[in-house]
């Protein structure tokens, strides 16, 4: 895929701030992979997106906006997101090839986190309530990112559902999940945004390193150019 100006832009970072709970926050997702410690349970690369990448993904018409499952090498990443974008008519735009990119790094941070070749990249639309509930994911590590629409909720375990900090609309968040070594020890539990009913919709990223044995046949596909 062609560089573009827009590639070369770097993101603006968000002021926001995580007081009380245990996560990080770090300047660029290329410092995502060495901020897990053993007291933090997510980090997270507060960020806001280039004007235009931004502009351009909410002036997407919600039957555009793409859908998939595959398992790939992360340098598949970007093709694989174009493709999907083009599946639903969406031709290549500098914007697209920002995100496309963008989705690739997050790819090769996710497998530098959790050791594998190999990560399970989905991406979709939301419209509703999807995990509604604060939970911790059944992986090693799980990273998001919400590029369009309310990003994911984050909450302490134990705290009432309506005391919640809500990541940047942009900003990927690394979370370690239910295999991550001392997970018993997890605190922050987190959720989808709440949008149902508000006319609202999301798309979210969500990519996590994942071994041959953890290839779902019955949910996953292997990613063929």
């Amino acid at each position: 895929m062609p560089k573009t100006a827009l590639q070369t832009q770097t993101c603006e970072p968000a002021e926001r701030s995580y007081q009380d709970l245990p996560v990080a926050s770090v300047p660029s997702p290329g410092h995502l992979r060495n901020s897990l410690a053993p007291s933090i349970d997510a980090a997270i690369c507060n960020r806001v997106l280039p004007i235009g990448v931004a502009d351009w993904l909410n002036d997407l018409p919600v039957e555009h906006l793409p859908q998939g499952r595959y398992v790939l090498d992360p340098d598949e990443v970007s093709a694989c997101l174009a493709h999907l974008f083009a599946a639903k008519g969406v031709q290549s735009a500098p914007a697209l090839n920002w995100l496309c990119e963008d989705a690739a790094q997050l790819a090769r941070c996710i497998c530098a986190v959790t050791g594998t070749t190999r990560p399970r990249l989905r991406v979709e639309p939301v419209f509703d309530n999807a995990c509604a509930k604060f939970h911790v994911d059944n992986v090693v590590a799980r990273l998001i990112c919400t590029y369009r629409g309310p990003g994911t909720q984050i909450s302490l375990e134990g705290t009432a559902s309506d005391v919640t900090n809500t990541v940047t609309t942009g900003s990927p968040i690394l979370l370690k999940g239910l295999r991550w070594p001392g997970a018993e020890d997890l605190k922050l539990r987190h959720r989808s945004p709440p949008i149902s009913g508000t006319g609202l919709s999301r798309l979210v990223l969500v990519v996590e390193g994942i071994s041959d044995s953890e290839i779902s046949p019955e949910y996953d596909r292997l990613y063929e150019h």
